[in-house]
């Protein structure tokens, strides 16, 4: 009771009360511009998979630019959503290269110019695999890209919608059943995502799998013993949580499923919660481990988890 009461306490004066907001994130690679909209943000260390995708899909569509010798700009443009019951949006578009879906509601009106291409995709999740074939079709296709546009109805949010021309699925659906050796070749590329420094956490990855693990290479002319610490590679994931002082990560493949991750082999273990969780935002973390264990809060309950590391036990707390 002592320990449950401590935990509870603990609970109460960590700092993991965050209202619910829209992540947007812009980044530049080269002639290739990305937004990412989120349907959560819970700060930099919750963070989905899909807004990783946004940073390997920027950095892959520069290649594809460069070996297709474009130099005109590329927007990349994201929005997800938490439902499974909306439809996908695609546009594949010339000649507006500015930001759209960010704006796209009531009373919207096109800006003009912006030369280039622009791919902008509204979907629960992508494949990147998918989406530079898109971006390789855009390019060799530029001149007749509007062409393909028709009139679809828009939701830009839950009870309103307006007409706007994008890409029927048939239409996506050809692009990504085209085999393209160029896109097979450089999905192979390795590229980092995260990297906090000797002996802390790392993400990368390479040919469609995310690689979690531990930068246990020493820094230059320091004389330290080099760690041997374990990787955990997944190919897709919902978001995963890492704690503030960076040395373990809690990776959610869903809703209901978790992994534990510290780079100790031993220490590994996938945890399945509750069959009634349906939480469409993420658990949240306590700020520290407490007695090798960790607590895990659902944004909407009146309780909580206890995980005990060790053991590798999960413990619901109400």
């Amino acid at each position: 009771m002592k320990l449950y009461f401590s935990l509870i306490v603990f609970l109460i004066f960590s700092n993991y009360c965050t209202a619910h907001k829209t992540k947007v994130k812009i980044q530049n690679f080269g002639n290739v511009k990305t937004l990412y909209i989120s349907e959560f943000n819970f700060g930099d260390k919750t963070v989905s998979a899909e807004e990783l995708k946004m940073e390997i899909l920027g950095k892959l569509s520069k290649q594809i630019a460069d070996k297709l010798n474009f130099k005109d700009t590329i927007m990349l443009e994201r929005k997800t959503y938490m439902y499974h019951n909306k439809s996908d949006l695609f546009i594949v578009e010339q000649n507006d290269a500015n930001y759209k879906l960010l704006k796209l509601s009531e009373g919207y009106e096109k800006m003009e110019g912006g030369s280039g291409v622009a791919i902008r995709i509204q979907s629960l999740k992508v494949d990147i695999k998918d989406v530079l074939k898109m971006v390789e079709y855009a390019i060799k296709n530029k001149k007749k890209l509007n062409q393909s546009l028709i009139p679809v109805n828009y939701f830009y949010n839950d009870d309103n919608q307006i007409t706007i021309h994008a890409n029927s699925n048939d239409f996506i659906q050809k692009i990504i059943e085209k085999q393209s050796v160029f896109i097979d070749e450089i999905i192979e590329s390795e590229f980092e995502l995260l990297n906090n420094g000797f002996t802390r956490t790392t993400i990368s990855w390479k040919n469609g799998e995310f690689i979690f693990g531990f930068n246990d290479v020493p820094p230059t002319n320091g004389n330290y013993l080099k760690l041997e610490t374990e990787k955990y590679i997944i190919k897709d994931f919902k978001y995963y949580i890492e704690n503030i002082w960076n040395d373990f990560f809690v990776v959610f493949h869903d809703s209901n499923l978790f992994t534990y991750f510290d780079g100790r082999e031993g220490n590994t273990s996938s945890q399945k919660l509750d069959e009634n969780i349906s939480d469409h935002y993420p658990f949240r973390l306590n700020k520290d481990k407490i007695l090798n264990k960790i607590l895990l809060i659902p944004f909407n309950s009146n309780g909580f988890y206890i995980y005990k590391i060790n053991k590798k036990l999960l413990q619901k707390i109400e």
